[in-house]
């Protein structure tokens, strides 16, 4: 994403903004998964903890991670963003 970018997005929906990079996130997440390929049964589950934004997860479960959670209201979010309960670790 590039300075004119984040200028346009800035004047569209005002500051502070925050944007998040879904290539970046794809790729890292993809590299991530290269690095285990090889360990059998190895299941990489993202942290809502790290970041609780509905959009975000919905990028991890379109990548079929699976989600960690630590509370109730993070299970009924990742429902929401069209995880399976099978793919939550509360």
């Amino acid at each position: 994403m590039d300075k004119k970018e984040l200028l346009r997005l800035s004047d569209t929906y005002g500051c502070p903004l925050y944007v998040y990079d879904t290539d970046i996130i794809t790729n890292q997440y993809k590299k991530i998964t290269k690095a285990f390929s090889k360990v059998k049964n190895v299941k990489i589950n993202y942290a809502v903890k790290a970041l609780s934004n509905i959009n975000i997860l919905k990028v991890f479960n379109s990548l079929k991670s699976g989600l960690d959670t630590v509370s109730i209201q993070e299970v009924k979010l990742g429902l929401l963003a069209g995880f399976k309960p099978k793919d939550i670790i509360y």
